[in-house]
């Protein structure tokens, strides 16, 4: 890689290129079934969930949650801004003979009011700022009908403060290469994670950076309060225990 070139074509999130590697090469993340399937019991216990509920997957991917809830009988909508995953959601939905609802939209940009008794977010929410995340968490409040439940993981900061930079190299076929690396800033409370496909055949290489913002336990819980949320529990990740300090990251249960 001597004669790598220094330009990179920049890419992101529902972008064509990092979107065709996510669904051939990391789909496994958070994606297989067995994973999937795993979780549900919690989910349905800690939201307290009914087949009366409206559930909208915010974040959804390719949709292997909003499956999940559709097959438990729930009435749920997935939202994604990835044209690239929502295109691949459906096919797997016609493909498996379920009926659910996709729609094309960031959920950072969520204009709903009282639709939805249930929010639900898997590995996908994130913030850049603390008032990001209050405007987030305050559309979501809006959107959430009287007692409303929202859901989402969040890591622990004080253990992600602790780990070493990641990096991380793969050759996805002869001659291209993805490196996706990231490291905790103190200065900014967060990581700074950067995406690279290398194409040492057509030397063509993009650049994905992006930085996901990592609140502490209890200035979360101001936020929470601040966007109007009163009736919060912090568990261990996708376990019905109560969080502890040394657990790497928690489930949180918010009602309206």
């Amino acid at each position: 890689m001597n004669n790598l070139a220094c330009e990179f074509l920049r890419t992101d999130f529902g972008h064509e290129i990092y979107d065709s590697w996510y669904l051939e090469h990391a789909r496994h993340n958070f994606e297989a079934p067995e994973f999937v399937e795993k979780h549900f019991p919690f989910y349905e216990k800690a939201l307290l969930l009914s087949k009366d509920d409206r559930i909208l997957e915010a974040g959804c991917g390719i949709g292997s949650y909003s499956r999940e809830f559709a097959r438990r009988g729930y009435h749920v909508v997935g939202m994604d801004l990835s044209p690239n995953f929502l295109a691949e959601a459906k096919n797997i939905m016609h493909r498996e003979n379920l009926e659910i609802e996709f729609i094309l939209g960031d959920y950072n940009e969520m204009r709903f009011e009282d639709k939805f008794s249930v929010i639900f977010f898997e590995g996908s929410f994130f913030y850049r700022s603390k008032e990001g995340l209050v405007s987030l968490l305050s559309r979501i409040h809006k959107a959430l009908t009287p007692n409303g439940r929202l859901y989402f993981v969040h890591a622990n900061q004080s253990i992600k403060k602790q780990r070493p930079p990641m990096a991380n190299w793969s050759e996805i076929k002869k001659n291209v290469f993805v490196l996706q690396s990231q490291e905790y800033s103190e200065s900014d409370d967060g990581s700074r994670c950067s995406w690279l496909k290398i194409d040492l055949e057509t030397q063509k290489h993009y650049r994905c950076d992006y930085f996901v913002k990592c609140l502490s336990p209890d200035k979360l819980k101001d936020c929470l309060v601040e966007a109007g949320f009163m009736d919060f529990h912090f568990y261990k990740k996708r376990r019905l225990v109560d969080f502890q300090p040394e657990d790497d990251g928690f489930s949180v249960v918010a009602k309206k």
